[in-house]
């Protein structure tokens, strides 16, 4: 009999993948946490009913959510990871010499043991020296800290628990950001109604926020079914009018997905996709 992971996109539709093999499962502080390994995407992390990351092609997503704006803001020292328990981000941003400080935020012990157990080269960057790991949810974090951050990336996994996609939610992090600051957001995929809604309701939110606000999109199928949408809000740099492309070439580093040219094309949207953000 075979055993397959299902996520529901909508009423009509479900995603599915085959497990080859189940590998872990508890009960988190947050949810059902499971590792499994499958044929299409290698070891797969899932974490309340949502695949988080896969050993596959969970580089695409962690690269687009870190090296646009580290591409865009030269003098990029510090940031903050909400709900970065499983290290992927961390890992990716400690890639940058310029980078002094990660702050990551995860509440669920449960899914950092699966990470170190199952993803331990992902989630090594957690020991690191420049990355402080606040066992706290992530809305709460950004509500009492003090320090300001000159990035914020917020996981779906954190904009899923209850209090962290309320407009007080962003309001936080605004504040907490220096006042050249940018946040990238996990938005999720445009084409099914009930994310749809929430896409909206979330750019609408940051669009009040900051001055520049930028969707712009990955490929990436397990985790997004194929199209997801990020959300690239700053105070002051714009992803394309700032790209520094020297910088990049410079830095010399080596990607599966991300390049100078997948940078400027991501935030050219299909029009199909553009005219969702009409109403937000």
């Amino acid at each position: 009999m075979d055993l397959w992971y299902t996520r529901g996109e909508s009423a009509g539709t479900a995603w599915c993948v085959k497990v080859e093999r189940p590998l872990y499962s508890a009960d988190g502080s947050s949810g059902r946490i499971e590792a499994f390994e499958t044929g299409d995407f290698g070891l797969v992390l899932a974490a309340e009913g949502a695949i988080t990351l896969t050993e596959a092609e969970g580089f695409a997503l962690r690269e687009m959510m870190v090296h646009p704006p580290l591409n865009a803001h030269a003098g990029l020292r510090s940031a903050l990871v909400v709900g970065g328990g499983d290290g992927c981000l961390a890992s990716e941003l400690l890639r940058y010499p310029g980078v002094e400080r990660v702050a990551v935020t995860e509440d669920d012990e449960a899914y950092i043991e699966a990470a170190r157990r199952f993803l331990p080269g992902l989630a090594a960057s957690l020991d690191d020296g420049r990355v402080a790991l606040a066992r706290a949810r992530g809305d709460e974090f950004v509500r009492e800290t003090r320090e300001r951050f000159d990035l914020i990336l917020v996981t779906a996994r954190a904009a899923r628990r209850e209090g962290a996609t309320g407009q007080s939610f962003y309001c936080d992090c605004f504040r907490a950001l220096a006042g050249d600051g940018i946040l990238v957001a996990q938005l999720g995929c445009p084409f099914f109604p009930e994310g749809r809604r929430e896409l909206v309701t979330t750019s609408g939110r940051l669009k009040r926020l900051f001055p520049i606000f930028r969707p712009y999109f990955c490929l990436s199928p397990a985790s997004s079914s194929g199209l997801g949408l990020l959300a690239f809000a700053s105070k002051k740099y714009d992803p394309t009018r700032d790209f520094q492309e020297e910088r990049w070439a410079r830095e010399r580093l080596e990607t599966r997905y991300y390049d100078a040219e997948v940078h400027r094309a991501a935030f050219a949207l299909p029009r199909c996709v553009a005219e969702v953000f009409k109403g937000a």
